[in-house]
C-alpha cells in the first residue's frame, strides 16, 4: 500500500504538471515519466493490478459514452478498414520480426516476441513459455509504448488543430458527480466485465464495459457524460502503471532498450500513416481516426487519447481490439509451426 501511495502521489504530481504545461495527454505522460524516473532511481513504487483493472473498467465505460448516432452512418465502412487492418498486420508483423532479429541483438526467441506489436502480457507469457527472456520482452514492449505515447500526441494534436479531429469534449464539459450517475457507472463497469469474460472477449476489463455502455447509449436507456476528474484519474493510474514497469531498470539499460525499439516503433508508425492515408482516401473516415486505429500502441492508452480529443473513440478502440484478437490467434499458430511446442497451441 505504501508503494501504491508513493506511485499515485508521484503520478498526480507529474500529471498535474503535464496538464499545467498543456502537454497533449499531460496527465498520463506526466504520471508515466514521474514514475519512470522514480523507479530507475531505486524508489519503491508500484500500481496494484486491481487498481489498474478498475482504471481500465472506468475507461471502458467512458469510451462507451463517446458513442454518437453518426457512428451508425459510417459503420458500413468498417469492413474496409478492418480488411485494411489485416493487410497492415501482414506487413507489420513480418517486418517487426525481421527488425527484432537483425537489429536488436536479442536471441532469436526474445527478439521475435519483443518485436511483434501485440499485447504486452500476452507476449511475455507466450515468449517465456518457450524460453524467451520475459524481462527483456516486457521492457521492449513498454519502451515501444512509451515512444508512441511521447510522439503520437504531438502528431495528433497538430492534426486536430488542422481540423481533422473532433472538438475536445472532455476538456470543455464538466458535469457534476451524483450518486445516480456513479451507480450506473459502477454497474455498467462490473456487468460489462463479467459478460465479456464469460464470452472470452479479449481485454474484458475494457471492452466489456465499453460494449455494454454503447448498447445502453444506443437504446437511449442512459446518457452519461463522465466528469473531467474521471478521465484525469484514469490517465494517472494507467500512466503510473507504465512508469513502474521500469522498476529495477538501470538508466543505461532503459536507454539501450529505447534506442533499439525506437527504430521499429517509428517504422511501424510510418506504416500506420501510409495505411491511414490510403484508407482515408477510400473511405473518408478521417486521417486522424485511422492513424489512431492503426498505430501499434496499447488499447487503453490510445483509447484515452482518442477519448480526450474526441476522435472516434469507439472506432479507434474497436480496431485495436481486432488487432489484439488477430495477433492472439496468429502468433500461437505461427509459433506452433516454428517451434513445435505444445505450449503454443491456441
Amino acid at each position: 500500500m505504501k508503494r501504491a501511495v508513493y506511485s499515485l502521489g508521484l503520478g498526480i504530481t507529474g500529471g498535474a504538471l503535464g496538464n499545467y504545461l498543456d502537454i497533449p495527454l499531460g496527465w498520463l505522460l506526466g504520471a508515466m515519466v514521474a514514475n519512470m524516473v522514480a523507479s530507475m532511481q531505486g524508489l519503491s513504487v508500484e500500481v496494484p493490478n486491481w487498481l489498474r483493472t478498475l482504471a481500465l473498467m472506468a475507461l471502458g465505460v467512458m469510451l462507451g459514452t463517446a458513442f454518437s448516432p453518426e457512428l451508425l452512418e459510417r459503420i458500413h465502412r468498417w469492413a474496409l478498414t478492418m480488411t485494411g487492418m489485416i493487410c497492415y498486420l501482414a506487413v507489420a508483423v513480418p517486418w517487426a520480426m525481421y527488425y527484432g532479429r537483425k537489429v536488436t541483438g536479442f536471441d532469436r526467441l526474445t527478439a521475435i516476441f519483443s518485436s511483434i506489436p501485440g499485447g504486452l502480457s500476452f507476449m511475455v507469457i507466450l515468449g517465456s513459455s518457450v524460453g524467451a527472456n520475459p524481462r527483456t520482452i516486457a521492457l521492449a514492449h513498454t519502451a515501444r509504448l512509451v515512444t508512441i505515447l511521447i510522439v503520437l500526441p504531438i502528431i495528433v494534436n497538430r492534426l486536430a488543430d488542422a481540423g481533422l479531429a473532433g472538438d475536445f469534449v472532455l476538456t470543455t464539459a464538466n458535469p457534476p458527480i451524483n450518486l445516480e450517475a456513479a451507480g450506473i457507472f459502477f454497474a455498467v463497469a462490473v456487468c460489462g466485465f463479467i459478460i465479456a469474460r464469460s464470452l472470452r472477449i479479449p481485454s474484458p476489463y475494457l471492452l466489456g464495459p465499453m460494449a455494454l455502455m454503447l448498447v445502453l447509449e444506443l437504446t437511449g436507456l442512459t446518457h452519461l457524460q463522465p466528469p473531467i476528474a474521471f478521465a484525469s484519474l484514469t490517465q494517472v493510474v494507467i500512466g503510473a502503471s507504465i512508469g513502474t514497469a521500469f522498476s529495477g531498470t538501470r538508466p543505461h539499460e532503459l536507454v539501450k532498450t529505447l534506442f533499439l525499439s525506437s527504430g521499429l516503433t517509428l517504422s511501424l508508425l510510418a506504416f500506420s500513416a501510409v495505411f491511414a492515408y490510403g484508407l482515408n482516401q477510400w473511405t473518408g473516415i478521417g486521417f486522424a481516426a485511422l492513424l489512431l486505429a492503426f498505430v501499434p500502441g496499447g488499447l487503453a492508452e490510445i483509447g484515452i487519447l482518442a477519448l480526450i480529443l474526441n476522435i472516434d473513440p469507439v472506432f479507434v478502440a474497436s480496431h485495436h481490439a481486432v488487432r489484439v484478437l488477430l495477433i492472439s490467434v496468429l502468433v500461437p499458430l505461427l509459433a506452433t509451426h516454428w517451434f513445435k511446442q505444445k505450449s503454443f497451441k491456441p
